[in-house]
């Protein structure tokens, strides 16, 4: 009886997790009637003695003290990693590779905010690199592995897979526009602008074309923003923060936050000379973006969907480009994310939300369970969006991201 009992008590949820490469973004519900609840933290990661895990503070939020055990392996995630073991972003290193302790933690997460019990069932979808989604089966082997029992700050927590799904990062804006366009989809190229690489792949004829990947993510501006000035450093955590609120004018005001002079005269100075330096910089970003996509757009392509964050960084420069050019641009997929899904971070919640909304109709039909709540996926008024507004040009939201050479490796028919 008494394992009959807790067997009925172990919850299930849905769970998709985006580990992008500056916050590890999740969206976890109880299935079938919960609500979806947002899951963030940044996403360094440190290797730890267990000696130094036990002298961790327990007080806080969560998102600040997250670690896991997994075996005699411990790690520190996110806050705690960088501030109090050196944790690092580890850019070079495969997302699968982190997935691991970074996934654990999310699951650690998932049960402080939806205060869950111990053990947990899971239907969970990850979102990988094209390039790594061949590794999805050692992945789900080594999940397989940690889940029979890892150490978090609660205990020992267990997870039962009851799916698992390993999908390219853009499947969630692929599957959307899908659902939302049916036969209607035009021939198109999807540009994902993220942090460490750019990506494109095409849809025509109802068939997904293989991906193609370059170095021209955000890194490569920030690189060559870096070069033109003195005395920044690349892991440097305010850079990009910086860069992005200091908007298409490149606000000298704003720009005078990297400084390290001391005296104000000098740090007047530094701010002018950077916002120059970024000035040109930025320039030099959107004409490679764009001469790179000269070379690849086949003359068929009607629609070039841009998405991740990057690109609202340059979306005036796209938009007046490709408007002088008469090719049709959209964004995001044109998805609709709540206030309290994007948290604050906008578009970089796009993708992640979108799948985990396909996921969940996914498992509807495979359950059988009519939902008496759906949310809507798709903005209210769909203009063209090569006319952005003021607004639009002033705010911006941040994606890391990458896409190397291969797509979609999702189960649609779940």
């Amino acid at each position: 009886m008494p394992k009959t009992k807790e067997k009925t008590d172990v919850k299930k949820v849905v769970i998709t997790i985006d580990m992008g490469a500056s916050k590890t973004k999740a969206i976890v519900q109880e299935y079938p009637e919960g609500k979806p609840v947002v899951l963030l933290f940044d996403s360094e990661v440190a290797d730890v003695a267990k000696a130094s895990i036990q002298s961790v503070q327990q007080e806080g939020s969560p998102e600040s003290r997250a670690w896991v055990g997994i075996g005699d392996e411990y790690y520190a995630l996110g806050e705690l990693a960088r501030r109090r073991f050196g944790g690092i972003s580890q850019l070079r290193e495969l997302k699968y590779e982190l997935a691991v302790p970074k996934i654990c933690s999310t699951f650690w997460l998932a049960k402080e905010k939806l205060s869950l019990g111990n053990d947990v069932a899971a239907y969970l979808s990850v979102l990988l690199p094209p390039g790594e989604v061949q590794d999805k089966e050692q992945l789900q082997i080594r999940l397989k592995d940690a889940f029979r029992g890892f150490d978090t700050p609660a205990g020992k927590m267990r997870v039962k897979m009851l799916r698992y799904d390993a999908a390219s990062e853009g499947s969630g804006i692929f599957f959307h526009r899908k659902r939302s366009l049916g036969d209607n989809m035009p021939p198109s190229m999807y540009v994902m602008l993220g942090y460490r690489n750019a990506s494109i792949f095409t849809f025509r004829s109802g068939s997904i074309g293989a991906g193609i990947t370059s170095n021209f993510g955000m890194s490569w501006l920030v690189n060559n923003f870096i070069s033109k000035t003195s005395g920044l450093s690349p892991d440097n955590p305010n850079i990009i923060e910086v860069l992005v609120e200091a908007g298409v004018s490149c606000d000298s005001q704003v720009m005078q936050k990297l400084s390290r002079k001391r005296k104000g005269d000098e740090i007047l100075l530094d701010g002018e000379s950077m916002s120059k330096a970024l000035l040109l910089a930025r320039e030099e970003y959107w004409r490679a973006i764009v001469r790179w996509l000269r070379s690849k757009i086949d003359e068929d392509i009607e629609e070039l969907v841009f998405f991740g964050g990057t690109a609202d960084y340059i979306r005036p420069e796209i938009d007046v480009y490709f408007e002088k050019e008469g090719m049709k641009v959209s964004w995001h997929g044109n998805i609709f994310i709540p206030d309290d899904i994007s948290s604050g971070i906008g578009n970089r919640m796009a993708d992640v939300w979108a799948l985990h909304q396909h996921m969940i109709i996914q498992f509807d039909k495979l359950t059988g369970y009519t939902r008496s709540e759906v949310v809507p996926l798709t903005k209210s008024v769909e203009g063209n969006t090569n006319n952005i507004s003021e607004e639009v040009k002033r705010k911006y939201n941040f994606t890391p991201c990458e896409r190397p050479s291969t797509f979609i490796a999702v189960n649609e028919n779940v």
